[in-house]
């Protein structure tokens, strides 16, 4: 019954428009009163959120969002499209691709899905439709491309998730690296297939043709768009050749970000440099009280015996480990269309964790299948955010255009989901390097 009184007072509060690391906190706190008094629930509240959020590893959630920040205003999206364009412009729909590989590449950045379709989007747009590609693939393209920021590491949803299981962070982030970039292939391959006159759709570049992309007069190579290329290696190469942690990474991130786009390439000046201060404590305060929300109505979860519950029914089902992963992975993109990564995971994964354990399900292993199912989710109305930010880019764009431009795109995320699912090691191999 307490349980209920929880539920019904999150989806109240949820329903009324309160933000959902209140309404967690409130209803959280409503279950502890309920179940142990008003006193001890309100003493709960603090010491539980305080000791869930002074955490090391949270440290490099602000750290990754600061470096996205920077990289961001400091100009590193038009170097990666400029670079992506010489990978691809003799492949059929080349700038669609180039938006594509571009995405990818700032994903490992920001680790945002929606700062990357913000940043490559603005850039890549309209270049594609100046050049005459359809509208809505242009969009769609740069909308579900930007989901991979929540994939390809660093990873802020990776590092909430490892914080909820207590699976490392660096095996995490090395789970993440081929389901992304097989992603980012899907998404070029079926951009080829349709702009190359195949019969997947029709034509969406001019001609059916890369030729209205090889006379694109492009920058020469530069120190700026070398050096923020070079950022994936400094973050990840850090990590894996064993010099830092994530935590420690994201501070050499932040260093080295500040030099390029500072002293290197001079382009953040003093305002911009404060607006992405502002920018990165404005997303860093939103995730950190989303964290101590989701401690508070996790804790009251386990005090009211709540994952051990749906443990001990998942066993009287006697599920196959496949029956159960269908069932789970319909569940998340369901909860895709409503909630956002961090959010679904902080609250699903602490009730699944028990089940997982018992059914002998690898830990990495999933991470990666529950952020590929909010990838899609980033691009599923009705609170798809990377199809609002894309249809904010343009005054041409409806919400229609974008959703129509993403969803064959978004089948290809599918297809990447069930390959992972298929074939585990596409996810674990990497990792297994890793001790």
């Amino acid at each position: 019954m307490h349980f209920i009184l929880m539920l019904v007072a999150l989806f109240a509060l949820l329903i009324l428009g309160v933000p959902i690391a209140i309404a967690l906190l409130i209803s959280g706190v409503l279950g502890y009163m309920l179940t142990i008094g008003v006193d001890p629930g309100i003493n709960a509240l603090a010491q539980i959120s305080y000791s869930d959020v002074n955490s090391f590893v949270i440290i490099a959630i602000p750290l990754y969002i600061f470096m996205g920040q920077i990289m961001l205003k400091g100009e590193a999206g038009r170097d990666l499209f400029d670079f992506a364009q010489r990978m691809t412009r003799r492949l059929p729909g080349g700038l669609v691709i180039a938006a594509i590989l571009a995405s990818a590449i700032f994903a490992a950045i920001s680790g945002s899905s929606t700062a990357t379709a913000a940043t490559i989007g603005s850039i890549s747009i309209p270049e594609m439709i100046k050049r005459g590609y359809d509208k809505r693939m242009a969009a769609g393209a740069v909308a579900v491309a930007g989901s991979l920021g929540i994939l390809i590491p660093p990873s802020i949803s990776l590092i909430l998730y490892s914080l909820v299981t207590g699976a490392s962070v660096g095996k995490l982030f090395l789970a993440g690296i081929l389901p992304g970039l097989m992603l980012a292939l899907l998404f070029a391959a079926y951009t080829v297939v349709r702009t190359a006159g195949g019969s997947l759709a029709p034509a969406g570049a001019p001609a059916g043709t890369a030729a209205a992309d090889t006379g694109l007069d492009l920058p020469p190579m530069s120190l700026g768009m070398i050096g923020s290329l070079a950022m994936i290696v400094v973050v990840l190469g850090s990590i894996y050749a064993g010099l830092a942690t994530p935590t420690e990474a994201a501070a050499i991130g932040v260093a080295y970000a500040l030099i390029l786009t500072l002293v290197v390439k001079r382009t953040l000046g003093a305002r911009l440099l404060g607006l992405a201060t502002l920018d990165s404590v404005k997303t860093s305060a939103m995730i950190l009280m989303l964290i101590a929300g989701a401690s508070v109505f996790g804790n009251t979860l386990s005090l009211l015996r709540v994952p051990q519950d749906v443990a001990s029914w998942l066993d009287t089902l006697q599920l196959a480990q496949w029956q159960f992963l269908i069932a789970i992975n319909a569940l998340y993109l369901l909860l895709g269309m409503f909630m956002d990564a961090s959010a679904a995971i902080l609250v699903t994964v602490p009730i699944l964790l028990p089940a997982l354990k018992a059914l002998d399900i690898d830990l990495i292993w999933f991470g990666v299948i529950l952020v590929i199912n909010m990838e899609i989710g980033a691009v599923t109305p009705p609170v798809g955010m990377n199809l609002f930010v894309v249809q904010s880019l343009s005054d041409d764009y409806t919400i229609t255009d974008v959703l129509r431009g993403s969803l064959p795109y978004a089948l290809m995320g599918l297809v990447g989901l069930a390959l992972v699912i298929l074939f585990p090691q596409i996810a674990l191999w990497l990792p297994s390097f890793s001790r």
